[in-house]
């Protein structure tokens, strides 16, 4: 039996699509790297957007017409299974807690390997791992926050921890497979809680192992955020000096409507605890327009915080309705075609403000940690500073290596960089 994975969404799904592959392995079936010399293909979903849910609805169909047998996992096999399967879109459907039966229904044993359907955390799996140097290790599952916009607590359910003790032998493992940089991963990770130990906890215990250079975290939810986790995240010399807050919206009301829980006053004064702390900090956030009930104001209060607080870089999206969401039955709906102007105008604003913050760090000298080849034409190797803005090195080196080097201009937005010894620091 010979296997196809492919990965919508998050990294939290790229993440998975790690356990799955050592599900696959441990059962003699094949990871292949084309459809063409597949049997069967399993898709790791996301609902999150509608334009999400029909890129792997129409790949299913696709793969389906060339005899494959099809398995969509995640949260569309969770939310939307019994309709793909009466639509024969998908052969097998499944939910993200499910992921262990996968060789049994492809081998057609499918009591092999049965899984809960709630409260999985895949903690006793070690991932299996491809070439890179980095890593990203999931440390907790699900969320409960329910953000009206969100199907994440209905696909993922609540909020469970991985314990410590196994999360160390994870990332034990992941360091003696050469990785130096992981990411500790959770659909609201600063809410990690395991008996007394929180996310700062697990962060610092994490840092002390021998081998891990580099240490980072996502996704954060703003409320969670305190200045003490800031304080004593700024101690950790491992920690990459990267924040990822996802803002959504500058508006009090829509803030509210979405059930956010932190007002802009709030969100601004927690990027400048984390500026004073992490003076070089790449800081990235999500921006959503088109939400039921905002207006052309609220919108221009997203577009004035965009200015004013100076994101390195933002995921932008309209607002995708969601079937049993709180937001789905809000009035004030945004028609489609302002939704998409809006789009554009702040993808236009926001861009103005990551090539003017990257152009400022040109003629530095900083340290870069290479992570991959470079795609063809665009220079010899991808890097990442201390603070996991991305690089492009022209300047052969070998994974993991760390090198002093010019950052000499920009291609579009992102940095070009020369080295300046050949030596690691």
């Amino acid at each position: 039996m010979k296997c196809y994975v492919k990965v919508y969404g998050c990294q939290m799904n790229a993440a998975d699509s790690h356990l799955v592959s050592r599900l696959l392995a441990d059962a003699g079936i094949r990871e292949v790297s084309e459809t063409s010399e597949a049997d069967a293909v399993v898709l790791l979903t996301c609902s999150v957007r509608q334009h999400a849910e029909d890129r792997a609805r129409g790949f299913a169909r696709t793969m389906r017409g060339r005899g494959k047998k099809v398995i969509v996992a995640g949260c569309m096999g969770k939310l939307r299974g019994k309709e793909l399967v009466a639509e024969s879109v998908a052969d097998l459907v499944l939910g993200p807690d499910s992921y262990r039966k996968i060789p049994g229904l492809l081998l057609g044993h499918d009591n092999l390997n049965p899984a809960p359907e709630s409260f999985e955390t895949y903690s006793d799996l070690l991932p299996a791992l491809n070439s890179s140097v980095s890593a990203s290790l999931s440390v907790m599952r699900g969320c409960n926050n329910f953000c009206t916009y969100c199907v994440v607590p209905y696909a993922r359910g609540p909020e469970r921890s991985i314990p410590y003790h196994d999360l160390e032998k994870q990332i034990r493992y992941l360091i003696s497979q050469g990785i130096r940089e992981i990411f500790l991963l959770g659909q609201n990770v600063l809410a990690y809680r395991h008996g007394d130990m929180k996310l700062i906890d697990l962060l610092e215990r994490a840092a002390r192992l021998e081998g891990l250079d580099r240490l980072g975290f996502l996704t954060s939810h703003p409320r969670d955020l305190s200045y003490g986790m800031i304080q004593r995240m700024a101690r950790i010399p491992q920690l990459l000096h990267f924040f990822h807050l996802p803002l959504q919206s500058a508006s009090e009301g829509v803030l509210k409507q979405m059930r956010r829980g932190y007002s802009l006053a709030e969100y601004e004064q927690k990027i400048a605890w984390v500026r004073s702390a992490f003076p070089d900090v790449y800081l990235t956030t999500d921006l959503m327009v088109g939400f039921p009930g905002e207006t052309e104001g609220d919108f221009q209060l997203t577009l004035d915080a965009v200015k004013r607080i100076g994101f390195d870089f933002a995921y932008m999206f309209a607002y995708s309705e969601r079937p049993g969401t709180g937001a789905a039955g809000m009035g004030g709906k945004v028609p489609v075609p302002e939704r998409k102007r809006r789009l554009a105008e702040l993808i236009d604003r926001q861009n103005e403000v990551t090539r003017r913050r990257a152009e400022g760090l040109v003629g530095t000298e900083e340290e870069v940690f290479v992570t991959a080849p470079a795609p063809k034409g665009q220079g010899a190797m991808l890097a990442e500073l201390k603070n996991y803005r991305p690089v492009i090195l022209n300047h052969t080196a070998r994974l993991g290596q760390k090198l002093r080097a010019r950052l000499v201009g920009l291609v579009g937005w992102s940095i070009i960089a020369e080295p300046v010894a050949k030596e690691a620091v």
